[in-house]
């Protein structure tokens, strides 16, 4: 039953509907103008599901507010309610609103859902009233384009993210939303290409790739799953089984040569959610063989749903608390030794993170960085050397820098500048006694290797 209800908020009414059981996960819908009742419905079975009328506040319809005061309006409104953490789901200027409070507050945001959002510079919504639908207005003039401190903003945002594309036939920019979904640390994007209503032109599909981001399981659940509707399944040593071996139990390599092909190229699942099962089983089994097949999959690929699901990929296993040995070496061997994609991915993985490099960044960011820089030796050093650079200013990361320098030197590949590299290493605070950094010091003040 969907309730009408009213409360105060900054001292003015807001109208909001309220539906779904009232111990379940709460979820704020901001459809903006759009109908998003199909989404609501299927969301409040299990769910707690708000949607406030932001147009509404204060007794005075406003057809268009501003997504800045939608923001300031719905932290007010999660307050009111003692709604400490929400999943959080909007379109148009409503996903604006929706990206702005993940950035400003990112721990009330558990999940975020974006669809055809506009990623506009707060200077351009300065010259236009705000009766004006600014989506109507996305064109890639200079004036309309994000400032770099804009583009960084997002990297803000922890909750894991699903952004919705239109595809084509859309009037917004889908290259920007691919660059969106590329600066969100842990954000996937899926293209249902019917234009910019999503919602209205295809409800079925939109209303599934909600509900499956917002109910699904970890990924290394979800490829354990597949694999059991397999017939592989974990026995209680740890082992595997398929119930055909010889011996009747199999390793985790076997496994994964057996199926990490498959997975990533089973038909019956769109790219990122084939992308999203490999790096599942890469979870569960911690084999390289798996990420091979990743790569053989997503080689040759130029779709920004392909390289997002991808990095995305990395970018969260490698931001992760549990170590994941696969996942670090094949980003050193398979795409930092290889010419063609060492700065593609390095700036991937790291590279667009630069300016977030200070001593109290969040500990997901350093630990990514960390292994990050770690495994860097092969990266070019004019792609690595700004991110180096802002690493010495982070006392946590001083040991990394200096093993990228170290592995640098080694690596056939690494193209050291041993000027450049001396004085980032000068501005390392490391014991004297160091393994190896007396060595390093002086291989570097000799100059270019022969």
């Amino acid at each position: 039953m969907i309730e009408n209800r009213s409360l105060i908020v900054n001292d003015l009414p807001l109208e909001y509907e309220v539906s779904g059981p009232e111990d379940g996960d709460p979820v704020v819908l901001l459809p903006a103008q759009g109908d998003w009742a199909p989404l609501r419905d299927a969301l409040a079975h299990e769910r707690r599901v708000y949607v406030p009328d932001m147009s509404s506040h204060g007794g005075e319809r406003t057809a268009h507010p501003s997504s800045e005061r939608m923001c300031d309006e719905l932290l007010a409104f999660l307050d009111a309610l003692g709604l400490e953490r929400v999943d959080l789901a909007g379109r148009a200027t409503g996903g604006e609103a929706a990206y702005f409070v993940a950035q400003a507050q990112p721990w009330r945001v558990a999940r975020l859902v974006l669809e055809e959002v506009s990623v506009i510079p707060r200077r351009s919504r300065q010259i236009r009233p705000e009766t004006v639908d600014v989506d109507c207005f996305l064109a890639p003039e200079e004036r309309l384009r994000p400032t770099p401190d804009e583009w960084d903003a997002f990297r803000r945002i922890t909750a894991p993210t699903l952004v919705l594309a239109g595809g084509p036939a859309s009037h917004v920019l889908q290259e920007r939303l691919a660059a969106l979904a590329g600066r969100i640390p842990d954000a996937r994007l899926t293209t249902i290409p019917v234009g910019h209503l999503v919602h209205a032109a295809a409800p079925q599909e939109f209303v599934r790739a909600v509900v499956e981001f917002l109910d699904g399981l970890p990924d290394g659940e979800s490829a354990e799953l597949w694999l059991a509707e397999r017939g592989v399944v974990r026995t209680s040593g740890g082992s595997w089984t398929d119930g055909e071996s010889e011996e009747g139990r199999l390793t985790s390599s076997e496994v994964a040569h057996e199926w990490a092909a498959a997975a990533v190229g089973d038909d019956s699942l769109g790219t990122e959610r084939r992308l999203r099962l490999g790096f599942g089983l890469v979870d569960l089994l911690d084999e390289y063989w798996v990420t091979v097949e990743i790569g053989f999959a997503v080689r040759g690929a130029s779709d920004p749903d392909t390289a997002c699901a991808l990095w995305n990929g990395y970018r969260t296993r490698l931001a992760a608390p549990a170590d994941c040995e696969a996942i670090v070496y094949s980003l050193w061997v398979d795409w930092f030794e290889d010419r063609d994609t060492a700065e593609t991915a390095f700036t991937e993985v790291l590279g667009r993170d630069v300016t977030q490099l200070w001593p109290d960044a969040p500990e997901p960011l350093l630990r990514r960085a960390r292994r990050v820089l770690e495994a860097s030796g092969p990266v070019p050093w004019q792609v690595k050397a700004p991110v180096y650079r802002a690493a010495t200013r982070v006392p946590a990361l001083h040991e990394a820098v200096f093993r990228g320098i170290l592995h640098s030197h080694h690596d056939v590949y690494g193209d050291l500048d041993p000027v450049r590299a001396l004085a980032a290493l000068d501005l390392l605070d490391l014991p004297e006694d160091t393994e190896h950094l007396a060595e390093l010091r002086s291989a570097l003040e000799s100059g270019p290797r022969p």
